[in-house]
């Protein structure tokens, strides 16, 4: 089942919205992002079949940022998440703008600090009857084929909230700015008696081994560590999954541990999230992109993410930002459209 990420700028196809919500709610990746994976992964295994990691074609979305609250019986739990801004273009950067290099020195130290504060996060932890709530600002560059010409535009800065049941079988996402998504907010339930694994789900997400070496093998499943494709596929597995999951705060340290031994991991000391906040950034590069994690140089918060270009690609300079993602708050909350102040959408 495909966890499909984030906001694709065409119509999905009726066929597409049982992959909407294989685990938790997440919409498809922009056209742009869909073409730089797959350049990423497949130039180098010469296929030709469309496949990339963040676009979740059949794979499993595991692991998550924990949230910085416990849960008591009834009521609406909140996990600070940062704070955002929005209504601004996101756009490519000028022509000349510095990419700021990767680099292994000061990575294991960095990765240890980012785990300890995950390990040092409070444990979130829902009622079955609950819904984990996700609120985060978003943009995303879709390709622009007017006129016979293809163009690549990103998209401004908006607001995305999404609500899951701990089993992933029930979700709502809600995200006016989609160009393509219900105004109202879309209902994406899947029916229990087709879907019979709950894989990527709260409740499968908290059962995962805390050691990362058993992690990564999960991570890896057949592919082979040191392989271009599974190396930027199993550093995808983790990233998407920050974004809108919680886990315990022992296997959230487990996972940066995990990504730390990932070939090709970096450190880049300096980057910036969507909403202008600087920190540092887990990158990993794969031909045209690189993806950043980025966290608060001071707490080792996680921000947000970011893809960004290494290489020139349709018409944008090194430097240009294709994808970012900044979170805002999580909470456990009662019902779905529940808000965590106890209001409702």
């Amino acid at each position: 089942m495909m966890r499909i990420f984030r906001r694709p700028q065409e119509p999905l196809d009726l066929g597409d919205f049982d992959l909407l919500l294989p685990r938790q709610a997440e919409t498809a990746l922009p056209e742009a992002r869909q073409a730089l994976l797959e350049e990423a992964l497949w130039a180098e295994a010469q296929r030709t079949a469309p496949c990339a990691p963040r676009s979740r074609a059949r794979r499993t979305a595991w692991v998550a940022l924990p949230a910085a609250a416990a849960v008591m019986a009834g009521a609406v739990i909140v996990a600070p998440g940062g704070s955002g801004t929005s209504g601004t273009d996101i756009r490519p950067p000028k022509a000349g703008t510095k990419l700021e290099p990767g680099t292994t020195k000061g990575l294991s130290a960095t990765v240890d600090r980012i785990s300890l504060a995950a390990a040092r996060q409070p444990v979130l932890e829902p009622r079955q009857d609950q819904y984990i709530y996700v609120e985060s600002k978003v943009t995303g560059g879709w390709v622009d084929r007017a006129g016979g010409k293809e163009k690549l535009v990103v998209n401004p800065l908006h607001s995305r909230q999404v609500w899951h049941s701990p089993d992933g079988l029930k979700s709502f996402i809600y995200e006016p700015g989609h160009k393509f998504m219900d105004k109202e907010g879309e209902d994406l339930d899947l029916d229990p008696a087709r879907e019979v694994t709950d894989r990527g789900s709260y409740n499968s997400v908290k059962m995962l081994p805390t050691d990362p070496d058993v992690l990564l093998k999960r991570l890896y499943g057949s592919g082979r560590m040191g392989d271009a494709q599974a190396d930027w596929t199993a550093f995808g597995e983790i990233g998407q999954l920050l974004e809108e999951q919680i886990a315990t705060p022992q296997i959230s340290a487990a996972l940066f541990k995990a990504a730390a031994k990932i070939p090709g991991v970096t450190l880049v000391d300096k980057t910036v999230d969507a909403t202008g906040r600087t920190g540092v950034a887990i990158a990993h590069t794969s031909l045209n992109s690189r993806q950043e994690w980025i966290f608060d140089r001071n707490t080792y918060e996680y921000l947000g993410q970011r893809d960004v270009l290494v290489k020139p690609y349709r018409g944008l300079d090194p430097g240009a930002v294709t994808y970012e993602t900044v979170v805002i708050k999580r909470a456990v909350v009662n019902a779905k459209k529940e808000l965590p102040d106890g209001t409702t959408l």
